[in-house]
């Protein structure tokens, strides 16, 4: 897991920031933010917001701290977005890791559909009434122009500080704290404590592992992969999909987490965790019940 955050996320990362700032310097952000306001409108945010939820494709962490370009009436709206619908770089690799070695790769793309939809499901449900505040971000469009490659280079190496210096560290450190956790036999104990909850979604208990892990992190997942992928190649397409789906939604890391703590206070940390969680629960139950009856 530590090699994994410099191997897959970092040039994820990076790929994320060029992407973000040429849009950011050429004037294509605020063409996007005219164009999707309406949209975005549906879902409990507006246009603006737009760009921290693909940012958060790369990075949760890096996209909480970039919500500050939010209005204060959507940003609460939009780290919930982020955090349920945004798929980060440790995550997309995870699930693509654990579909593949279950013999179903397919599984990513209806999986990616699903957690966008249920995110921005979510995300209105949560946030219905912050929009009435707020007045639509229709403004004079901007000119669309080449954007300066030092003014590029200066957003990127901005967003690669974010990730190295704040978030980096911390995932570091989880790697060992989850390291010995599982020499002292926690993790154990928790998975047997989640055995009898796990068969509500037709999950075996062996399961639980991975979904601890992932609380941790996103890609704490990969645990799942031992001995080959044994384990997941097992399992149906339906228990496999009910899994990555529940695992990679049941909350956010710890370490966006700690940035929404920084960012908006304990409060709002606390109501984040519990509704995604209610919302994961809830969504991943009706998708278990929904795949065994069309089965």
């Amino acid at each position: 897991m530590g090699l994994y955050s410099l191997i897959w996320a970092l040039p994820v990362v990076f790929l994320i920031g060029v992407s973000v700032a040429v849009t950011e310097e050429s004037g294509l952000k605020d063409r996007i933010t005219d164009s999707l306001d309406g949209w975005m409108r549906n879902i409990g945010l507006n246009g603006r917001d737009l760009i921290p939820v693909l940012s958060g494709f790369g990075c949760n962490v890096v996209a909480v701290f970039q919500s500050r370009t939010c209005s204060s009436c959507t940003r609460k709206a939009c780290v919930s977005m982020i955090s349920f619908g945004s798929a980060c770089s440790y995550q997309i690799g995870a699930s693509l890791s654990i579909f593949g070695s279950g013999g179903r790769p397919w599984l990513f793309f209806p999986y990616m559909i699903v957690l966008v939809l249920v995110g921005a499901i979510h995300t209105r449900l949560w946030n219905k009434n912050h929009l009435e505040k707020s007045s639509p971000v229709y403004i004079n469009r901007t000119y669309v122009q080449k954007p300066s490659w030092h003014s590029v280079s200066w957003r990127v190496r901005s967003v690669m500080k974010q990730f190295l210096v704040q978030a980096m560290p911390i995932f570091i450190s989880i790697c060992v704290v989850a390291t010995l956790l599982e020499q002292i036999g926690v993790i154990a104990v928790v998975t047997h404590a989640l055995t009898p909850i796990l068969k509500i979604f037709n999950l075996p208990g062996d399961a639980a592992g991975g979904i601890i892990f992932s609380i941790l992190r996103k890609d704490g997942l990969l645990v799942l992969n031992q001995n080959h992928g044994s384990f997941v190649s097992e399992l149906s397409g339906g228990q496999l999909f009910v899994l990555v789906y529940l695992a990679s939604t049941l909350t956010a890391c710890l370490v966006t987490l700690r940035a929404v703590h920084k960012e908006l206070g304990t409060t709002f940390a606390a109501q984040l965790t519990s509704r995604q969680l209610l919302t994961s629960v809830g969504s991943a139950f009706l998708i278990a019940c929904f795949i065994r009856w069309i089965l």
